[in-house]
């Protein structure tokens, strides 16, 4: 019998029972996590879903040998991913921050999906649940011109909805986003998740074949940089993906373009190539897109010379590269002609348009990577986004690559790859770290890019350099010596940046014992690099990196379900209700959160502005208008805060991206507003000419309609 049970748990046998176990074990133990709220705030058939799935992947390491599994993972990666994204689309999962919404908007009125399954919803991620996923579900509920290119839902005014609104449109431009096609295919529920998921799978997918391209196809290096760069917290808190799957696939493809004999993958590689150029020049976001565009730069220049002895271009690779460049050209040409008006708008604004940067700034951000790792956790952390970034252990990746350099024996083979890096990181760490002047500011065109936002694409690198170097240093090519010495160095260099680190810590992170625990495995990371050529640091570093990075990063944005909490409020249902029936007089005022009501379709005038709504101002200030420091009050990209007032209309400046306006009913009446929300009686403006009625009351929130 004992021989038998032995026999039993060996890997390798059995299987079909262990597995038949395991279901069930999975399916009972996500059953009493979710009743117990462990890990959720309430029980849902959603949550013991996912839990068993997670449960099943670990029981699969007790039933199958780990190279076995982790080789089929490998193998099937890409059909795995697919099955797995099309369940999160049926099921509607997003990482959306929504389920901040439920606390400011009829909170009393409670559903099971308001908030998160799992994790809780950022209120901090502002920009994605209060700007960009209610202005993208607008588009799919808008009834008389769905994905319009230019829509009036928007500001309550034409407003061009690709670029700067960053939402789904029915024009052939939507190539340059394909992520968000799925609004377009499947509706409001399933586009939101096409669109965040979509995101993520493509996000690890691209990043562990950059890491394969950067390693030489070494599997476990290209997992932990895969890691590195998705579960960090700068790309977790502020969701940065784009930059990454499109600059970092355009340079796969490129590189697969060059080696395959196969003309059908050439065709596919260019087609990619064109989706990757288009998507990454239309995330218009400067401060990143130039800064990651060095990085990509950098590696552009290795791979043309890594290739350049078996690649020779040929007839018909050159017909594929002038259809590449030539489709980029028609795509900005078709962009061109539908938005010129709109980015000489937004160029010419004094926020973001006139602002021009010279560095620095940017050490918490770049430093923030040693304590990084408690973010999620803690209640009381302002501004977790402003200090996050990127998992990278700088400036240690440059130190040690320098010293690979210096010693590898086979240094002139590893140029290509190390001294464009190296110019590149150190470039952006003398612009991140110190103010410049204004002459490199416009030769290098960094005036577009703070120095804060420049640290993360410099962490990036700092990653790149850390895979190259694990990937190509060994016993020959050691790094420094496994010494007393060396153990030293470690302690006196994780001392110093420590220091930097607290001091660079505006948000009160570190406590005593929370710098003990960082510094001990600062100095222990720092000690892996160091010795990283020998093949047992290259494995501590590996097991102990990828535990951090998923503490860091895997737990930042909720899984939320659907956007009931968008449209099954009481309040929202009855503003769907009066754009069905007045359809015709569909334009509101909001003095509570404005865009949340852009998803029920209504028109709403003071949602935020992604340019400057001049007429809207015009009206507001009369005569004012034209005056300079109004001028520079309204002319930027703003969230509009609304005040209705008995007395004269002004607007004040509250930061660099939020305006107060102080309206008057007769200015309502100019507007041609039917309709205003408001959490305070606004009865008291009624008078002879203009009437607010009160048409809905529930929950502390009114609908007022407006009678001339």
């Amino acid at each position: 019998m004992k021989n038998q049970w032995q026999k039993m748990i060996k890997k390798g046998n059995g299987t079909k029972v262990k597995i038949i176990i395991a279901i069930i074990l999975s399916l009972v133990m996500a059953i009493i996590i979710a009743k117990l709220h462990i890990v959720t705030s309430k029980f849902t058939w959603d949550a013991v879903s996912i839990l068993s799935v997670i449960f099943m992947f670990l029981f699969l390491h007790v039933i199958f040998p780990l190279k076995s599994l982790y080789e089929f993972i490998y193998q099937k990666r890409y059909l795995l991913a697919l099955t797995i994204f099309i369940y999160i689309v049926m099921m509607s999962y997003s990482g959306s921050s929504i389920g901040a919404y439920h606390a400011a908007i009829q909170p009393q009125q409670e559903d099971t999906y308001y908030t998160p399954i799992f994790g809780i919803a950022r209120p901090i991620r502002s920009d994605e649940w209060n700007v960009n996923t209610p202005i993208a579900v607008s588009q799919v509920v808008d009834q008389e011109n769905p994905f319009a290119y230019y829509n009036d839902n928007l500001r309550g005014t034409a407003t061009e909805m690709f670029s700067i609104a960053a939402s789904p449109v029915a024009d052939i431009l939507i190539l340059a986003k394909p992520f968000f096609i799925g609004f377009l295919l499947f509706g409001a529920e399933h586009g939101l998740a096409f669109l965040w998921y979509g995101r993520f799978i493509a996000l690890m997918l691209v990043s562990f074949e950059f890491g394969m391209l950067i390693s030489n196809k070494k599997k476990l290096i290209s997992l932990l940089g895969m890691i590195l760069i998705v579960f960090s917290a700068a790309t977790q808190w502020w969701y940065i993906t784009d930059f990454v799957i499109w600059g970092g696939l355009a340079l796969v493809l490129m590189n697969q373009f060059m080696l395959t004999k196969k003309y059908y993958v050439k065709i596919l590689d260019a087609f990619g190539i064109f989706i990757s150029a288009i998507s990454y020049i239309f995330i218009l976001y400067p401060a990143w897109q130039l800064t990651y565009g060095y990085v990509f730069l950098a590696i552009f220049i290795w791979i043309l010379w890594k290739n350049r002895k078996v690649y020779r271009i040929k007839l018909k690779d050159g017909l594929l590269i002038t259809m590449v460049i030539l489709a980029v050209i028609g795509i900005g040409i078709r962009y061109y002609s539908m938005s010129k008006d709109v980015m000489n708008i937004v160029m010419n604004t004094d926020y973001p348009g006139e602002r021009f940067e010279l560095g620095g700034g940017g050490k918490e951000p770049l430093f923030s990577y040693v304590y990084s790792m408690f973010f999620p956790y803690m209640k009381t952390m302002p501004n977790p986004c402003e200090a996050s970034g990127m998992l990278s252990i700088y400036p240690i990746p440059m130190v040690i690559a320098v010293i690979f350099l210096i010693n590898s024996k086979e240094r002139k083979k590893h140029f290509a790859f190390l001294i464009p890096m190296l110019m590149v990181s150190l470039l952006l760490s003398i612009w991140s770290l110190t103010t410049t002047s204004e002459w490199l500011a416009k030769l290098t065109f960094l005036s577009m890019a703070p120095g804060s936002r420049v640290a993360i694409p410099l962490g990036f690198a700092q990653i790149l350099l850390m895979i190259y170097v694990m990937s190509y240093s060994g016993e020959k090519e050691i790094i420094l010596k496994d010494n007393l010495v060396t153990k030293i160095l470690a302690i006196v260099v994780s001392i110093g940046i420590m220091h930097i680190a607290i001091n660079a810590d505006t948000q009160n992170v570190m406590g005593n014992l929370k710098s003990y625990i960082c510094g001990f495995i600062l100095l222990v990371e720092i000690y892996l690099l160091f010795t990283i050529h020998q093949e047992k640091s290259k494995q501590a570093l590996i097991a102990l990196l990828i535990p951090i990075a998923l503490i860091t990063g895997a737990t930042v944005n909720p899984i939320q379900k659907g956007i009931g909490v968008l449209t099954q409020k009481p309040i929202a249902k009855k503003v769907q209700e009066i754009v069905r029936e007045d359809a015709d007089h569909n334009r509101w005022l909001s003095e509570v959160l404005p865009n949340y009501f852009l998803a029920s379709g209504a028109k709403v005038i003071n949602s935020v502005n992604t340019y400057p709504n001049f007429e809207l101002f015009q009206t507001i200030l009369k005569d004012r208008f034209e005056q300079e420091e109004y001028r520079k009050i309204y002319n930027r990209y703003a969230h509009i805060y609304l005040q209705i007032v008995e007395g004269e209309n002004d607007i004040t400046l509250l930061q660099a991206d939020a305006v107060i306006i102080k309206i008057n009913p007769q200015t309502i009446k100019e507007l041609g507003v039917k309709y205003v929300i408001a959490s305070t009686p606004l009865e008291q403006f009624s008078n002879e000419t203009i009437d607010f009625q009160q048409i809905y009351s529930e929950y502390e929130l009114s609908i007022y309609q407006v009678n001339y």
